[in-house]
């Protein structure tokens, strides 16, 4: 993190240094190409390098507003070199939504054509609890903005079709189950919690009625702007994170679209940080889970989506 602030701090010719006056800077480390590597002895762990499996710290609105109080107060920085230290560090805070299940299900199984939603998160900047209190004027919680607020958003699914192969090169190809991710806009003024239950606020979330696609319907196929794919005819449980952020710059059109959308079975068409940045105050995410074609089910084991904002 320190590297990319200090980038961020000497386009501005602003200069950290510690009581003594001298420079803060970033470790280089450097080591000599002809060295034997057992000679080079194992640098301490620091909390930094710990892997996101094991160290996944996300900052609450409290923490991201005590760091710009002190960088803006403290350390005497303008409004903007602050937003850019915070960008750069990625120092958001943010909410989980996970998808629930009934106690005696070990997992969902989304039947074709009786797509189910999994998650809707919480509509982006405010709180749940806010929200069913005040659901007539719910106050919002601190952002940088309205418009472009919204940084990151990260999704982790658990699944797999019906089976009966492995995981293999080329497994989406012809893979008839799949996730969308929808943006609900103003969802913040849907009455979208009541009586401490989430509402429903789009058509059958719960897949309770067999739908009916015609050839044109473009729900009907998974297509460029899908989330996410399972491997088909796979009955191996896949565990994919899929990540948006808004300064993702993929083009639909690109090889590098291509190549991703046939490797990890991505839709080609959400790698541009569009749906990111287009994200405004209140709007919420919902996560649909779809199956096609007579033998093909959906297994669903676990689904979360996480949204990152800027104080």
């Amino acid at each position: 993190m320190l590297p990319m602030v200090q980038g961020v701090l000497r386009r501005w010719n602003v200069r950290l240094t510690d009581d003594n006056g001298h420079e803060i800077t970033a470790p280089n480390p450097e080591i000599n190409e002809d060295a034997n590597l057992e000679d080079v002895s194992e640098p301490a762990v620091h909390p930094a390098s710990i892997s996101r499996q094991s160290y996944d710290y996300h900052p609450s609105v409290w923490d991201v507003l005590k760091v710009r109080f002190l960088l803006q107060r403290i350390g005497a920085l303008p409004t903007e070199i602050v937003d850019e230290i915070i960008d750069a560090a990625e120092y958001w805070p943010s909410t989980t939504t996970t998808m629930a299940s009934a106690d005696d299900e070990s997992h969902r199984i989304i039947r074709k054509d009786r797509d189910q939603v999994l998650v809707k998160t919480v509509p982006l900047c405010y709180d749940r609890t806010e929200l069913e209190q005040s659901p007539d004027n719910p106050r919002s919680l601190p952002h940088r903005s309205r418009h472009q607020v919204c940084r990151k958003i990260v999704f982790r699914l658990s699944s797999h079709d019906q089976g009966p192969g492995q995981v293999r090169p080329n497994m989406y190809h012809e893979s008839w189950t799949w996730f969308d991710a929808e943006v609900i806009r103003g969802a913040h003024a849907k009455n979208m919690f009541a009586n401490g239950e989430e509402q429903e606020l789009l058509e059958d979330e719960k897949g309770e009625y067999t739908k009916h696609f015609g050839p044109d319907d473009r729900l009907l196929l998974p297509h460029a702007n899908k989330l996410q794919s399972n491997g088909g005819r796979c009955y191996e449980r896949q565990d994919v994170e899929i990540i948006w952020h808004y300064q993702d710059d993929i083009e639909a059109d690109s090889p590098e679209a291509s190549l991703i959308e046939s490797r990890k079975g991505r839709g080609r068409a959400t790698l541009d940080g569009r749906v990111v940045r287009e994200m405004e105050v209140g709007d919420s995410i919902a996560v649909w889970a779809r199956a096609r074609f007579p033998g093909w089910s959906n297994h669903v084991y676990g689904a979360s989506v996480t949204v990152f904002w800027a104080i």
